[in-house]
């Protein structure tokens, strides 16, 4: 059954290819790129690499490390020292507006006091035994209790506004320092494959790229089709890939066309060929995603059915 195989699938592929003979094609040079793209990743300008925690192959997951660099322990530190003070702060803020709390309530029972013993002198005003002295004294007392209650729910106020800010002012800090202490790895944007470490402890980040990555589950071509062929191409033809890498031409589709003239980036082996020609990029998405996902950047021949 196995040894049928292989002449299954040239059957199978077979009638496509004879069309691909007969019917009209464009012709273009194209390069081998996950549907991704690739990405570069480097570091941030400075900070040296201390670990190289990813190897080329490795599958790793959005937010994923792929190094570690010497800001590590120092920012890690500083994120502990935030988290502490952050807890250290809530729980004097707790305590402040507590007390003030406390204090709000015994100047309320005090204030509630002086007005009962007032109101009760006040009923008895015009008896022989009440004096104005001990009016005047109880009225007084009760407006030195007003004044405190009042300055009690000002200090109230006070202290939980000033508390808000010293909690947001430290949880800033935490923040701050998380953000740091993230920035000392070097993080994986997407989930994908590890193409290339470029990575090696000790040296310095900052324009070079560290790594490159690339969601590799599925495939493209890029096309650089001539501009004087290019209103010919439209969605959903058909596409034959071809190279000395395969042991036979790859199927796709054109997927997208674009509307910028560029200049060609893919030089052809030809050499009859232009050097240097106005192009469109013309993205097909392949049908199968192997071998396609060990030959990025792969030069390949394209062909497309019109």
């Amino acid at each position: 059954m196995k040894s049928k195989l292989p002449l299954l699938l040239v059957l199978a592929a077979a009638p496509f290819f004879t069309a691909l003979v007969r019917a009209e094609t464009v012709s273009a040079m194209g390069r081998v790129l996950p549907s991704s793209g690739v990405f570069d990743i480097s570091g941030p300008g400075g900070d040296t690499v201390e670990t190289v925690l990813a190897k080329e192959g490795d599958w790793v997951d959005s937010g994923a490390s792929l190094a570690r660099l010497d800001s590590t322990k120092v920012n890690a530190e500083r994120v502990a020292n935030a988290e502490s003070e952050l807890a250290s702060t809530q729980t004097r803020v707790a305590g402040d507006i507590d007390a003030a709390k406390e204090f709000l309530t015994s100047a309320e029972e005090e204030f509630n006091i002086s007005l009962a013993r007032l109101k009760r002198i006040e009923s008895a005003r015009d008896s022989e035994f009440i004096s104005p002295d001990t009016v005047e004294i109880r009225t007084l007392a009760k407006s030195a209790s007003q004044a405190k209650l009042a300055q009690a729910r000002q200090d109230l106020k006070k202290t939980e506004t000033e508390g808000r800010k010293a909690i947001r002012a430290a949880e800033a800090e935490v923040r701050e320092a998380r953000s740091a202490l993230a920035a000392s790895s070097v993080q994986a944007p997407i989930r994908a494959r590890v193409l290339k470490v470029l990575a090696k402890p000790g040296q310095t980040c900052g324009r070079q790229e560290l790594f490159k990555l690339g969601d590799t589950t599925s495939m493209k071509v890029v096309a650089e089709v001539y501009e004087s062929d290019i209103l010919k191409i439209k969605e959903g033809q058909r596409a034959a890939i071809s190279s000395v890498a395969f042991p036979k031409p790859l199927e796709g589709v054109v997927e997208n066309v674009s509307r910028i003239v560029y200049r060609n980036t893919v030089q052809s082996m030809d050499p009859s060929a232009q050097v240097y020609a106005r192009v469109v990029e013309v993205v097909i998405r392949m049908d199968a995603v192997e071998p396609l996902d060990r030959l990025v950047y792969l030069q390949v021949d394209v062909k497309i059915v019109l």
